[in-house]
């Protein structure tokens, strides 16, 4: 009896080279392997394998410049992104390049992407100014390519946007939002304790986009927040802590910088802020019951002017939202407090104090004003819920006012918060 005869199985030659490396069937897909998209991993489907020698290697994110390799002395070489066969452009024929192979370097599509996203949308969605969003357009990518963690910075942040608008690929950019932040704040970190005139804008702006990185990273997951802590605030409270630490070693350089205009507008806000809070009638201050709670909480005499000096730096954050419309805020408007208020404040948060737990309960109200932004939405929420977590029953008390104003309702497993019978604040809904 004849054996039968094997099917032939037909070769593709055109998949990318991640598959064939690792001997798997590649569905070539584009821009982006099935099995790349899968394993969250670079596909270097653009490469031409033809063009490929066997020991050469897919370009990676950090290093996608054309590579130059030696020839026998004398011979004058040419751009690995050069074409074989091809007449080099004229100005460059005179040129004393170091020799090359003739091979195309492969251009990592996905950080151009992210790139692009981040040029002509991202930018966009972060001030309302329009001097600060050409400062995010064009000077924060050009300190992304001097400074390459800030460039990844901006790679996490691009990301993560279109995590948010593309569910279908959700995961996909979730993982490299990832990838591309943790690399970049190991570099970030290393640096920290030497600030200097030269990196301190790049410092600055990392930290900043590092902020933005864990109020629109996922709530579900303290992976991919880069979140090691129990609280959910004390962690993104840290990097704000980190950046003061750079206005106060590095301001003068700072505003000669290419961060200039964004401390200057910062200076103008600052200014009408105090302005506004000379002018803030007591009757509209929402902050009086809370005031109230403090004066008869026994705390110490420390805690008191420490928290007393926090309420007062957030009346006047109060004062300017309460005065401008909806289409006048700036996000700086509200996290000024955070760079207000003493860093020994910051510390009775972290450290679930919970007197100053109850008063960031109510800067939370400020926060839920910025939900309608990408980057925010759900995180004032999210911070009320942790803060009505850590806080005792009596304490609980404290923040019936901004559970009310967010209008969040608390678990039923949860105790009940009794009703407020203040007055709503104001500017709600403007």
């Amino acid at each position: 009896m004849k054996p039968a005869s094997r099917k032939p199985h037909r070769k593709t030659r055109t998949g990318c080279r991640t598959c064939k490396q690792r001997k798997i069937k590649c569905d070539e897909k584009r821009p982006s392997c099935t099995n790349c998209l899968k394993h969250s991993v670079a596909c270097d489907f653009f490469l031409s394998p033809a063009n490929l020698s066997p020991g050469s290697s897919v370009a990676s994110p950090a290093n996608s410049l054309p590579q130059y390799v030696s020839t026998p002395s004398g011979s004058v070489g040419t751009p690995a992104s050069h074409a074989p066969g091809l007449p080099l452009p004229s100005f460059s024929r005179n040129l004393n390049l170091p020799s090359v192979r003739h091979e195309p370097v492969g251009l990592n599509m996905i950080d151009l992407e992210l790139l692009h996203n981040f040029s002509v949308s991202t930018c966009l969605t972060l001030h309302n100014d329009p001097a600060l969003k050409t400062l995010w357009k064009v000077n924060v990518p050009q300190l992304g390519i001097s400074n390459d963690f800030v460039m990844r910075g901006i790679l996490a942040v691009s990301a993560l946007h279109m995590a948010h608008f593309l569910p279908e690929k959700r995961e996909f950019y979730l993982s490299q939002a990832f990838n591309q932040h943790q690399s970049g704040l190991r570099t970030a970190t290393s640096i920290l304790p030497n600030v200097t005139e030269e990196n301190c804008s790049a410092l600055y702006v990392f930290s900043a986009l590092t902020l933005f990185f864990s109020l629109a990273g996922p709530r579900d997951s303290d992976q991919l927040l880069g979140s090691a802590g129990d609280t959910g605030i004390s962690d993104w409270l840290s990097l704000l802590q980190g950046a003061h630490s750079i206005l106060t070693t590095a301001l003068d350089a700072l505003v000669k910088g290419p961060l200039g205009p964004m401390f200057e507008a910062g200076r103008r806000r600052d200014a009408m802020r105090e302005n506004y809070a000379l002018a803030f009638p007591p009757e509209q201050d929402p902050l009086q019951e809370l005031r109230h709670f403090l004066n008869s909480s026994g705390v110490d005499e420390r805690t008191f002017h420490t928290c007393h000096a926090a309420i007062e730096e957030l009346r006047k954050s109060f004062a300017a939202i309460y005065k401008q419309g909806s289409q006048d805020r700036e996000p700086s408007d509200i996290f000024i407090w955070l760079f207000r208020v003493h860093g020994e404040f910051l510390g009775l948060v972290r450290g679930h104090s919970q007197e100053a737990l109850a008063i960031f309960g109510h800067f939370c109200v400020l926060l839920k004003l910025m939900d309608y932004r990408w980057w925010m939405e759900g995180s004032a929420l999210q911070l009320l819920s942790k803060v009505y977590e850590l806080l005792d029953e009596d304490h609980r008390l404290w923040i019936r006012w901004p559970i009310e104003e967010v209008g969040w309702v608390p678990s039923q497993e949860k105790h009940k918060v009794p009703a407020h019978n203040g007055a709503p604040f104001p500017y709600q809904g403007q």
